[in-house]
């Protein structure tokens, strides 16, 4: 699974430089390395555990996110990514809001 997390200035038009913050986070299945190999040996697996998102649990994440002072309007969005195999993946849940600022 992966979480895309970004946030947009609403003000400009170039999607290039609309952009101003993105993050990601992955978690993996119990028994494979990084590289998607089978891992078998408990403390390589121990190692992968640390990675993993277990079962009908829940995780926080925070992000700390800075623009700049004449920003005035910004979408953020969050994205969770499942991925089955191969590089498709279904969004299974999506969060956007728009926050305001007033710029004086």
């Amino acid at each position: 699974m992966v979480l895309e997390v970004t946030a947009k200035n609403l003000n400009v038009k170039d999607p290039a430089k609309a952009e101003l913050f993105k993050a990601t986070k992955t978690w993996f299945e119990i028994g494979l390395d990084l590289d998607g190999d089978m891992r078998y040996g408990a403390w390589q697996i121990k190692e992968t555990i640390d990675l993993t998102l277990p079962p009908k649990n829940t995780q926080q994440e925070r992000y700390i996110m800075n623009f700049d002072t004449d920003v005035e309007e910004v979408l953020v969005e969050a994205k969770l990514y499942y991925y089955i195999s191969g590089g498709k993946g279904d969004v299974i849940h999506s969060v956007s809001k728009t926050l305001s600022y007033d710029v004086d």
